[in-house]
Formats: C-alpha cells, structure tokens, sequence
C-alpha cells in the first residue's frame, strides 16, 4: 500500500493547494487566491510563543508518542490557513472583523460566523474529490473500494448540507441583513492559551439533553458556529448562528446558564467543547508543557474523538485544565427567548 499512500497524500495536498474563492459574489473579481487564515492572526499572536504554536494535525505525518497522535509545534504563517478566498474578497469582507475589536455587532458575528463555515465547506469539499479521486485506486481491493466509496458518500452529503447553511449565509450577507443573526459571547481579562474557530449540528447540549438527530440527512439541521475574537480589554470565546437555526441553538446556549447556575464551570464546558467538537483549533505551547501528563491524556483523548457517541459527551471532562476565566457574558437572546 505504500503507492497508495503517496498517491493519497500527494492528492490531498493537491486539493488543499487548490484555490478558489468562496466569497458569495465571486467571479471576474477574484484576483488572487492567498491562504488565508480562518482563525486571526492577531488573534494566534495572543498565544504564539517564537512564533509558534501547538495544534494536533490530522494527517498522516502527525507526531506520535507511545502509538498516540501528540500535538505539533506549527509556526503561524501555516496555522488555520485555507485556500478559500481570494486577496479582494477577504480583504473586503472581513475588514469589519481583521482590524476591530468584537462588539455586540451581529455584522461582526456574522462575518467570523461565515469564515468559520466557508473554511469547513472549503475541507469538506476537498475531501469530496480527493475520496472520488482515490476509491478506484488500483492498489485496493474490492472490499477497500467500497469502503472508500461509502466514505466519498456520507462526504458528499455532509458537504451538502453544509452548503444548505452557506447558501443561507450567502443570502443574509449579500443584503447586509445582519438582524438575523444571534451570538452569545463570553469576555476574558486573564491570558489566553486557546484560539479556535469552528461549527457543528447540535445533537445534545452541556445538560445532555437531545436537541436533534446529526445522522438524518433528510434534513438540513440546525447549525451553530464557536469562535474566540479579540476585545478591548482582553478575548472573548463566542457562539454565532443564523436565526433560521434558533430551534436547536437557543436551548443549546440556555443549557450553559444552566450549569453555571448550578455552580460548573463554564471555561471547563467550553474547554470540553473545543477539544471534542473542533480540529481548527490552536494553543499556547508553554499551557500545554505544563499541563500534568493526566491532563494531557484527558485533553488528547477529547481530541482524537471523531464523532461523539455519548449523549453526556459534553456533560462532564476536562475539569481544571482551562487556565482563564470569563468575566462577563453578552448575548442577543431575549431573557425568555422563544
């Protein structure tokens, strides 16, 4: 198998290399694709020590220690970067969000909200084309085939769906409406070890309530979209999401209150969420050294899930390993939401 090794990994890089822009006006503009990152770079900057950071790869040149993936010290210019934009675009776009700091502005959510889904949609579709590209590979069998062929499946309706979410975001942002969107976001003075941008389906919330079924593609689920962003006085870590997706959401984010109110902490829930529910994330190399090795252990363990399986998946774990703490919350929602 060692072709199709090679073969695999030189499409994969092939495919990530590959720009485009995904900007919803795109087309005679698009002057230049650049590798843009997903996460700020002046927001990497609050967490870079000699220019680097750590974050757990997840291709086939990961670092390994007893047999266990183990995160890689990564210099910036190559942390959270995707081909997805062209120079122009992002340069016009994000400027509300690349050169402010974040305010209760849903045009700010709305834009750090989109970033996050373009860049999932810009690794979703890659794997696409690189799974349709390789399951016919003449180095694997007939059972291989197939199980290649699943997986180009289920990439291909997820990159679906997801497109369903763009297409919504597309809409709002090309027509400046910025009301339809929601956040609830929590500030932080202390020192920051984590950067992350990301999105999921909520299927259980931090209560381990149900909220949806992720496995029905029969419909196009709601979508919630987590970032951290910098502020005046410090960073914050948010959630942002289209109103079309409140069903899921807004008990999602009730259930957060929930818990603080019985007396957990909320940098442990969203230090959970992070580590199980998001790859494109980043941290301080020092916050990780200096983490006991069971605390490594607990964190990597979070990590390395590829799908939840447990409906309490973000119940509980990773109690006392976030070194900050929040401050304050600022949030959209009505007191008694709908």
């Amino acid at each position: 198998m060692m072709l199709f090794r090679a073969d695999f990994q030189k499409e994969v890089k092939r495919q990530r290399d590959r720009g485009r822009c995904l900007h919803f006006s795109n087309g005679i503009q698009c002057n230049h694709f650049i590798s843009a990152h997903s996460i700020q770079r002046s927001q990497l900057n609050l967490i870079a020590e000699n220019g680097h950071v750590y974050r757990l790869n997840a291709d086939l040149s990961t670092i390994c220690r007893e047999g266990i993936p183990y995160p890689t010290k990564i210099g910036l210019t190559k942390t959270s970067t995707f081909s997805g934009f062209c120079k122009f675009h992002d340069n016009a776009l994000f400027e509300p969000i690349d050169n402010s700091h974040l305010d209760s502005n849903k045009e700010q959510i709305a834009l750090y909200a989109y970033r996050s889904i373009c860049r999932e949609l810009f690794v979703k579709e890659n794997a696409v084309k690189v799974l349709e590209k390789m399951k016919t590979h003449r180095e694997l069998n007939s059972d291989q085939q197939e199980y290649f062929e699943r997986m180009q499946s289920a990439y291909s309706l997820s990159f679906d769906r997801l497109k369903h979410h763009k297409n919504c975001y597309d809409q709002a942002l090309s027509n400046k409406i910025y009301d339809d969107f929601e956040y609830t976001y929590f500030t932080s003075i202390s020192p920051c070890s984590l950067q992350v941008s990301g999105q999921l389906y909520p299927d259980f919330d931090f209560l381990g309530r149900f909220l949806q079924e992720y496995s029905d593609f029969s419909s196009s689920l709601d979508l919630i979209t987590f970032f951290t962003a910098p502020t005046r006085e410090g960073w914050a870590f948010c959630f942002g999401w289209h109103s079309s997706s409140n069903l899921s959401n807004v008990p999602y984010i009730q259930s957060l209150a929930t818990i603080v109110s019985e007396g957990k902490k909320i940098e442990d829930a969203l230090l959970r969420l992070s580590f199980t529910c998001c790859e494109n994330h980043a941290f301080r190399i020092s916050w990780w050294d200096g983490l006991t090795k069971a605390s490594q252990q607990v964190a990597l363990e979070r990590m390395l899930v590829i799908v939840p399986s447990e409906i309490n998946y973000l119940v509980n774990g990773c109690e006392g390993i976030a070194d900050w703490n929040f401050n304050a919350v600022h949030t959209s929602l009505s007191p008694n939401p709908s």
